[in-house]
């Protein structure tokens, strides 16, 4: 019975949760990816609003938000590759620094930080 529940749980698609801040109201207004030219490290945070709302950090397929493609623990370092200017929430495709193999999807950018967390 644990493997069937362990299969299951497997396949099953994670839910999207909601955002504790406001998202895009119009994807068709959103920006185009562009290039992240700085080399500056950078981490994920599931810090908002001075509480930790996130111990894990979910990665998406796209600022929709139609599919989570990885989850990485609050405080990963990463890379950014692409920076996405949206009307009210901008996104970063990121590559994780630490997981093996590298995670890659893209993030809100509340839950990324130019400083190293201190937990």
């Amino acid at each position: 019975m644990c493997l069937l529940l362990a299969m299951a749980q497997e396949t099953s698609p994670l839910v999207i949760p909601d955002l504790p801040f406001a998202d895009n109201p119009d994807p068709n207004l959103c920006g185009i990816p562009e290039p992240w030219l700085e080399d500056d490290p950078a981490w994920l945070t599931g810090y908002y609003e001075g509480k930790l709302i996130a111990p894990q950090i979910f990665l998406y397929d796209s600022h929709l938000r139609r599919k989570i493609v990885a989850q990485v623990k609050s405080g990963a370092e990463i890379k950014i590759l692409l920076r996405q200017v949206n009307p009210s929430l901008n996104y970063y495709l990121v590559r994780t620094l630490s997981e093996d193999p590298a995670q890659e999807g893209w993030v809100p950018e509340p839950f990324l930080s130019f400083e190293p967390l201190n937990d």
